[in-house]
C-alpha cells in the first residue's frame, strides 16, 4: 500500500513541459517501515502457556499436589511443568497500537522527495532543484486473539501450541507540499504543481490509503522439559518453533520460520516466586524484510532475549506479576532522523536555502525494553483470569506506548 500510495508510477506531477517525477526512500523502498513491521511481528509477546496450576506426584499419598502456590507468570516461563496427563487451555487478547518507530512519531513521519534528473540536458534545469516535503500519518493497529493448549507428556515434559488470530489495519495519510526553488518559466510559468487548473497556487495535496486483514497468524509450538528441581527451585530448557502460517503480505504473519531455544529458572519461597528467562531467536527470510513489490526476500533480524521478574502471592486466589522484558535485535534496518537542505536558486539568489526534516535508513542493532505488570485471579476451581499491561521503557524499534491484555485459562 505504501509503495503505491502516490500511484503506480510514484509521485508524478501533471506539469506542462517536462516529466516531473519525484522519488524518496520512503515511497520507493518499503524496507524502513515494512521491515520494522515484519520484525515486530516476530517480537509480539505471547501470554505464557504455563498453567496457573502445576502439579507434582506425591508417591507417599499417591496423589498429585500443587507444586507452586503462585498462579504463575503471564508473559514469561517458569521451570515447573504441568504434570503427567494434565491439560491446560487458555485464551488471551492483546491490542497493539503502534505509535513510533525508532523514536520518530508515526503521527508525523517526515519524508523529502527530490526530482529525478533529466538525461542528456546540460546544464541541468534549475527546476530540478524543487523538492516535495511530506508529513505522513501512519496508523498501524494489531488485535491479537490467541488460543493456547498444553499437555503434560510426563512429569517433567510439556508440549504446547499457540494459535494467534490476527486483525490488522493500516491507514496512511500523506500531506505533500511543493517547495519551489526555481522561479517561473518564461513560457510555461511554474514548473511544478498538483492541479493543472491552478498551476500557480496548487502546491498542496493529501494522499490517503487504507488496508485491513483478518486471519490466522504464525502458529508457535513449544516443548519444555524440567532438567533440575528441588522443593523450592527448578531449571527448565525449552524451544519454540514458529511456523510461517500467517499471510505476511497482509501483516498477519512474519513470512519466515523461527526457532527460539531458551532456559527458564524459577524459585518459590514464601509469597515471592522470582523467575529468569534467557534465549536466542533465529529467523528465516521474508519478503517484508526485502522488497514486497518484487517478491524479493531478505533475512529477518535475529534476537537475543532476556527477562527477569517475580510473582507475588497476595492471597491464595490472587497473584500479582511484574517482568522486565529485554530484547537485543541484531542487524536490523531502522529509521534515523535527518534533515534535507535545498539548493540556492542562481536565477533568484534572494531565495535562501531551506532545511526540512527528513528520515534515512540505517542498519544497526538495538535494545527493545519493556515492562509488564499484571495479575492473575482464581475465582473458582482451576479457572484463572488474567489481566496485564506492557509499557515501553525505551524508544528503539516499532513501539506501542501501552499494550493491554486480558485472558482466561483452565487446567484439568
Amino acid at each position: 500500500m505504501i509503495p503505491n500510495l502516490y500511484g503506480s508510477q510514484g509521485l508524478v506531477l501533471p506539469n506542462a513541459f517536462h516529466q516531473a517525477h519525484f522519488v524518496s526512500s520512503f515511497q520507493s523502498s518499503f524496507t524502513p517501515l515494512g521491515g520494522a513491521l515484519a520484525t515486530q511481528l516476530t517480537l509480539l509477546p505471547l501470554a505464557s502457556p504455563a498453567s496457573g496450576f502445576t502439579y507434582t506426584f506425591d508417591r507417599t499419598a499417591g496423589v498429585y499436589t500443587r507444586s507452586a502456590q503462585s498462579l504463575g507468570p503471564i508473559l514469561t516461563e517458569r521451570a515447573e511443568t504441568l504434570g503427567r496427563g494434565k491439560f491446560f487451555l487458555s485464551f488471551a487478547y492483546q491490542r497493539f497500537n503502534f505509535s513510533s518507530v525508532d523514536g520518530v512519531s508515526l503521527d508525523s513521519l517526515p519524508a523529502v522527495f527530490t526530482h529525478t534528473h533529466a538525461e542528456n540536458i546540460t546544464p541541468e534545469p534549475e527546476y530540478e532543484n524543487d523538492v516535495i516535503t511530506t508529513d505522513n500519518d501512519i496508523n498501524f493497529k494489531v488485535n491479537q486473539f490467541t488460543l493456547f493448549g498444553a499437555v503434560g507428556l510426563t512429569n517433567r515434559i510439556d508440549l504446547s501450541v499457540a494459535i494467534p488470530l490476527m486483525d490488522v489495519s493500516l491507514d496512511v495519510k500523506s500531506n505533500a507540499t511543493i517547495r519551489r526553488i526555481a522561479g517561473p518559466n518564461a513560457q510555461f510559468g511554474e514548473a511544478h504543481y498538483f492541479d493543472s487548473a491552478d498551476p500557480t497556487g496548487s502546491i498542496n495535496k493529501t494522499f490517503t490509503g487504507r488496508g485491513s486483514s483478518t486471519g490466522l497468524g504464525d502458529v508457535t509450538f513449544r516443548l519444555k522439559g524440567n532438567v533440575w528441581k528441588n522443593a523450592k527451585a527448578g531449571v527448565a530448557v525449552a524451544a519454540d518453533v514458529r511456523a510461517p502460517t500467517g499471510d505476511e503480505k497482509n501483516f498477519l504473519g512474519s513470512g519466515a520460520a523461527g526457532f527460539k531455544p531458551f532456559v527458564a529458572a524459577s524459585l518459590h519461597t514464601g509469597r515471592f516466586a522470582p523467575h529468569v528467562n534467557i534465549g536466542y531467536q533465529w529467523n528465516g527470510d521474508s519478503v517484508l524484510a526485502g522488497d514486497v513489490t518484487s517478491n524479493v526476500k531478505a533475512h529477518l533480524p535475529n534476537q537475543f532475549f532476556y527477562s527477569v521478574g517475580t510473582e507475588f502471592s497476595v492471597a491464595k486466589p490472587l497473584t500479582i506479576t511484574f517482568d522486565f522484558l529485554g530484547q537485543r535485535v541484531i542487524d536490523a534496518t531502522g529509521v534515523v532522523r535527518t534533515t534535507f537542505t535545498t539548493a540556492v536558486s542562481t536565477a533568484h539568489p534572494e531565495n535562501s536555502a531551506k532545511t526540512f526534516n527528513n528520515i534515512a535508513l540505517a542498519n544497526r542493532s538495538f535494545n527493545l525494553n519493556n515492562g509488564s505488570l499484571g495479575f492473575k485471579l482464581n475465582p473458582f476451581a482451576s479457572f484463572v483470569l488474567t489481566a496485564n499491561l506492557i509499557f515501553k521503557m525505551n524508544d528503539s524499534g516499532l513501539r506501542s506506548t501501552v499494550v493491554p491484555m486480558f485472558g482466561g485459562s483452565y487446567t484439568f
